[in-house]
């Protein structure tokens, strides 16, 4: 795996972290309603999940390229189809946060974020497609486990600091004022990003 492959990598997912859904709902509406020590749980559950995701994605999919090589050039423009399409989502933002059920402290908090995250239909579409991007049949374990390891704790900080700025009335009402740009400013860079990805898929 070239260093070049984990940037793009860990640059699409950071992109797709900091664009508004159904995680980013469940840490901002725990951490206003139950505080910062329950949103830092809900991030942590998040995290888990995609953790798992991330497992599931490598593990499986390498079988599977490794019997159908030309899959990888397949989910490599289903992928770039897919960030096209977040990208597009978030050019029609209108700045609104997302709606979610307040979730309660501590270990129900975390089990909150991390269903929130699991049963997320997307989430596999996404992690499959992107990580197409990097899979390979002879990939090393070393590669692997720094792979888990980068989109995990990239998760875990992203959430994290969202439960910890949530959770201060004042920088939320800082964010409802300017989200609409951030939401156009992040789809922008996903549809950059979604060219790129449909590029390397016909090389």
């Amino acid at each position: 795996m070239t260093s070049d492959t984990l940037f793009l990598i860990l640059g699409i997912h950071a992109l797709a972290l900091i664009s508004p859904g159904p995680d980013f709902a469940v840490v901002t509406r725990t951490a206003i309603v139950s505080g910062r020590r329950a949103g830092l749980w809900a991030a942590a559950g998040v995290a888990t999940a995609i953790g798992i995701y991330v497992l599931v994605s490598v593990l499986g999919m390498s079988l599977v390229l490794d019997a159908l090589p030309g899959l990888s050039r397949v989910l490599a423009v289903v992928g770039a189809l897919y960030l096209a399409w977040l990208g597009i989502q978030c050019l029609r933002s209108r700045g609104q946060l997302p709606e979610a059920q307040a979730a309660q402290a501590g270990h129900k908090a975390f089990v909150s974020g991390f269903l929130t995250n699991l049963l997320n239909p997307k989430a596999m579409l996404y992690f499959g497609s992107v990580l197409s991007q990097a899979l390979k049949p002879d990939l090393a374990t070393a590669d692997v486990a720094l792979l888990w390891t980068l989109l995990v704790a990239e998760s875990l900080l992203w959430f994290a600091l969202v439960a910890l700025l949530f959770s201060s009335r004042r920088v939320l009402a800082w964010l409802r004022a300017r989200l609409v740009w951030l939401d156009r400013t992040v789809g922008a860079v996903l549809l950059v990003l979604a060219a790129k990805v449909s590029l390397l898929a016909v090389r």
